[in-house]
């Protein structure tokens, strides 16, 4: 910047240019006619004197019409601006291949190889040193000498391209110097190209990129998942799909196993030849059969010598809920009891209800060809194999597989397949008495067998037809399966007051973690009404085929049938294991946190119908999900409305499980857990390839130049344009003919013309 003082000389007495030309035109004439008068006057030195004079005055008239000014004017130089552009992300901490030289590193090489061009634009250019990732940071040459830290966990081009064209509107930039490895980590929108949307930007800020670049020798060794695109949310029982992008670096022909974790547990994996692909396209999936908000992880095994291991793992979660309960309803034969449960399960719009009436069995002797008959054979095969993975329950009513179970068909091989789908998969079965279920239907000894709630003995079983009422046990006062109402007695009273049932299966004994909810008070008191968990699963056993009494009795009778209703949808709410069933239920504002942001939990509990608990004692702790360490542990009771709220912070980033304990008056009500996440979103590492051809468009379509690191002796391969710049910060005007000196001159000089022609006797 330099103080310079400049001259113009102006007039501002007629602007007209016309009039200006018109005014010079007159003078000439008048000075070319004075000429012919004085030419022939002699001597010589006295005609010369004469027109000089003449010529004088002409021009001090011309001179007071054209009133002219000194200007002075006070001017500032200016310098043109160079703005230094370096990349701060994480990224540029990686080391290319095997130099052992960070991609940081051959930045600052480049600062020390290449003093004089630097100091050349200093002394030449204002120059502006800016760091930035997502956003920009000013900084000084001793930042760059000290090196900068590269801590930036996303890179956004195009919103830097947006601030420089803000920060430098209006101003002088004559280049821009950038040095990073492009990976630039914003996702656009489908269609929308990102080389596109960057040139766009770099051709609005009028000035030439030239850009710096790691060699291709600086390229990574990686194995990475950079991205995943999965569905937050899926249905129970429907398939869930994921397509999984690796991105491989500095490898060839690899056969990678790759794996789908829920927890510890993997529930999917493949392994994929990679041959000498950079980039694959992997799908994964599977079926959930619980509802609920899962932790789900994928990874991949760490290669020799790769350079981030952090992108070879990727957590999410995964919430999964219901859409309609499906229930595979099968029955032996019909019956009123069939008659009034089909009624129930078919007016309940939340239900998708498959059901089977065994009207003919294999065994049945007929004259008639099968095409020939209305009756369809039981689709066997296709239930329990292909379908039997989509249900949510299935009711076995009165009904003996025997006749099945041929040299043909084999259905004992499908009870493998239902003991499976309990166990393994977390499905609901219901098995309903008659004169041919439980051991009169031969399931004793079967697969079935093992996870029913009573055991199965054919000698020692019976079937009892005493009429009878129904009593609840003590666990069955407490049990959401035998909740009529809320309030003890009242739902006491309820069961009283149900007809009598006409008999039941008598089993022998039940299994050891099997609960009894209600017998039915004949010799030994055998179950009626009997629940246990199988597994992953849940299974019920109800020993009797006229529960519909309770329905169409207590209608006769002029009462309702509420209670009959609401057992079953009790029932199948807790043979599904409904989220609504829990007395329990954690909620978290939030999935995913930033360290030290606060975390906002709720706990709801809620008694027999589900309506707010008060008094709950809370035991709350909250532990990491990979490392098992609790971070945080305390008590709390609920209040009026049921809830117990807390907030927490913490700062260390993983997934952390809630889990909440409940007991009332040292009865316990029951549990639950919850998952969130504290991280910073860093994408730096999930695609570490340097991307060159992003730069080099950046540099075309500005006019710049692209160069590969390391480079010396830059200032011999390109300069920048440098144009004087002024900047006017004052002036002021002396006026030339605003002053009696010039008027007493023109006088003069007429008045000495008179004078001479006078006494020459000139006219």
């Amino acid at each position: 910047m330099e103080n310079i003082t400049q001259w113009h000389l102006t007039f501002v007495g007629i602007e007209n240019l016309w009039l200006r030309v018109l005014v010079l035109f007159l003078a000439i004439t008048a000075v070319y006619f004075s000429w012919r008068g004085v030419k022939t006057i002699s001597p010589p030195g006295k005609r010369l004197l004469l027109f000089t004079l003449r010529f004088l005055a002409t021009t001090l008239i011309v001179l007071l019409l054209l009133q002219p000014h000194m200007e002075q004017q006070d001017v500032l130089k200016l310098k043109n601006k160079v703005v230094y552009l370096l990349d701060n992300s994480k990224s540029m901490t990686l080391k290319g291949g095997d130099t052992g030289i960070s991609r940081s590193q051959l930045v600052n090489n480049f600062f020390t190889n290449n003093v004089s061009f630097i100091e050349e634009l200093q002394n030449n250019f204002d120059v502006d040193y800016l760091s930035f990732s997502d956003i920009i940071k000013e900084i000084s040459y001793s930042d760059i000498e000290k090196g900068i830290v590269s801590d930036g966990t996303n890179t956004d081009i195009a919103r830097i391209l947006r601030l420089l064209k803000k920060r430098y509107e209006g101003k002088s930039v004559k280049g821009y110097l950038v040095f990073s490895d492009g990976a630039d980590t914003t996702e656009l929108p489908s269609g929308i190209d990102k080389h596109e949307v960057i040139s766009s930007l770099a051709k609005d800020l009028s000035a030439p990129f030239f850009a710096f670049s790691p060699a291709g020798n600086m390229e990574v060794r990686d194995v990475a998942i950079s991205k995943v695109s999965y569905d937050s949310f899926t249905f129970v029982r429907s398939p869930w799909k994921s397509d999984v992008v690796i991105k491989i670096l500095g490898y060839k022909d690899l056969k990678l196993p790759i794996t789908l974790k829920q927890g510890n547990d993997i529930i999917s994996s493949k392994v994929i030849d990679t041959g000498n692909e950079r980039e694959l396209h992997i799908d994964l999936s599977f079926t959930p059969h619980t509802t609920g908000t899962f932790l789900y992880t994928i990874s991949l095994p760490v290669q020799p010598h790769e350079a981030i291991t952090e992108n070879n793992q990727v957590s999410f979660l995964v919430k999964v809920v219901r859409d309609k309960i499906r229930i595979m309803h099968v029955c032996g034969r019909p019956s009123w009891d069939e008659r009034f449960l089909r009624q129930v399960l078919k007016s309940d719009p939340n239900i998708d209800l498959i059901s089977f009436f065994i009207l003919r069995t294999p065994t049945d002797v007929s004259d008639a060809r099968n095409d020939e008959l209305s009756l369809i054979p039981f689709p066997v095969d296709e239930l329990f194999t292909q379908a039997l993975n989509s249900f949510d329950l299935v009711i076995f009513q009165n009904f003996d597989y025997r006749p099945y179970d041929t040299a043909f068909l084999r259905f004992s091989h499908y009870l493998n397949n239902l003991q499976e789908f309990v166990t393994e998969q977390g499905g609901g079965f219901l098995m309903i008495g008659g004169d041919i279920s439980f051991s009169q239907g031969g399931y004793d000894g079967t697969p079935i067998d093992e996870i029913l709630p009573v055991n199965l003995n054919t000698t020692k079983d019976t079937i009892d037809t005493t009429r009878a009422k129904a009593v609840l046990t003590n666990d069955g006062l407490k049990h959401p399966v035998t909740a009529f109402d809320d309030n003890p007695n009242r739902n006491i009273a309820i069961w009283k007051d149900l007809p009598e049932l006409d008999g039941c299966n008598v089993a022998a004994e039940m299994k050891p973690d099997a609960i009894p909810l209600a017998i039915y008070p004949i010799n030994g008191n055998p179950p009626l009404v009997s629940v246990r968990d199988a597994g992953q699963g849940r299974c019920m056993a109800i020993t009797t085929d006229s529960l519909w009494r309770w329905n169409f009795l207590s209608v006769g009778k002029g009462g309702s049938n509420r209670p009959y209703i609401k057992f079953w949808q009790n029932s199948i709410k807790w043979l599904i294991k409904d989220p609504t069933l829990n007395p329990i239920h954690i909620t978290i504002n939030k999935e995913t946190f930033l360290p030290t942001e606060e975390v906002q939990i709720k706990i709801d509990a809620v008694g027999g119908n589900y309506q707010p608990l008060d008094g709950v004692q809370l035991d709350i702790d909250i532990t990491s999900e990979f490392s098992g360490k609790n971070i945080f542990s305390a008590k709390g009771t609920t209040g009026s409305d049921g809830q117990y709220r807390f907030t927490i912070k913490h700062d260390t980033e993983g997934y952390y499980i809630v889990k909440a304990v409940a007991k009332k008056e040292n009865d316990d009500i029951g549990q639950d857990y919850a998952v969130f996440n504290i991280a910073l979103e860093n994408k730096e590492f999930k695609d570490p390839s340097i991307r060159r051809d992003i730069l080099a468009k950046l540099a075309e379509v500005s006019g710049g130049k692209y160069f590969d690191l390391p480079v010396k002796n830059i200032g011999d391969t390109f300069s920048i344009e440098n144009p004087a710049i002024i900047k006017l910060v004052g002036k002021r005007q002396i006026s030339l003919w605003d002053n009696g000196y010039i008027f007493i001159i023109i006088l003069a000089i007429v008045s000495m013309e008179w004078w001479i022609r006078k006494r020459g006797g000139l006219s």
